[in-house]
């Protein structure tokens, strides 16, 4: 195989691969969606970054957003869920190679999901100038959606780092 015939394949696997985790964002997302901010979108985003660097995971971000809010709804609410995605993504990205221990990387997983929670409400000032207390509203969601982070990655992170190392990395 030739150099270009390479850079294609290279590039085809890049792209199967950020779509495959894209799915898998989309379809944990709509199943979870019945339980208040439980987002395995999150967790995706972190080990694809993780996994795959931070522009694929940025790239997970964005499609995981765009295609489960059409089935989940858009509205105003859409860029500051992109917005927060991709700032775990790039957050995550500056610590990837980091060693950190796997109930640690959990715990940035939830840190994570405050991340994203505190950038999703600063869609409040479209709303209103209290954004603190909009803030505070939220803030039972966050939580969940940070627990939720830390399960799942203690959960779900080794057999899907198997998997990455296997067909991916």
């Amino acid at each position: 195989m030739g150099s270009a015939q390479l850079e294609v394949k290279s590039r085809v696997k890049s792209i199967a691969l950020v779509a495959m985790l894209s799915s898998l964002s989309v379809a944990g997302r709509i199943a979870m969606a019945p339980l208040p901010n439980i987002q395995p979108a999150t967790f995706i985003i972190i080990m694809s970054t993780l996994c795959l660097g931070t522009s694929k995971g940025v790239l997970v971000a964005i499609v995981s957003t765009l295609a489960s809010n059409l089935v989940l709804g858009h509205g105003p609410w859409t860029m500051f869920q992109l917005m927060g995605w991709v700032t775990v993504a790039v957050v995550t990205g500056r610590i990837r190679n980091t060693r950190m221990s796997h109930v640690g990387m959990s715990v940035f997983a939830a840190i994570m999901g405050m991340v994203y929670g505190m950038v999703v409400s600063l869609n409040g000032l479209l709303y209103t100038n209290q954004i603190v207390l909009y803030y505070l509203a939220g803030l039972p969601y966050d939580i969940s959606h940070a627990m939720g982070n830390l399960v799942i990655y203690l959960v779900c992170a080794p057999p899907l780092r198997r998997v990455f190392e296997r067909y991916a990395m």
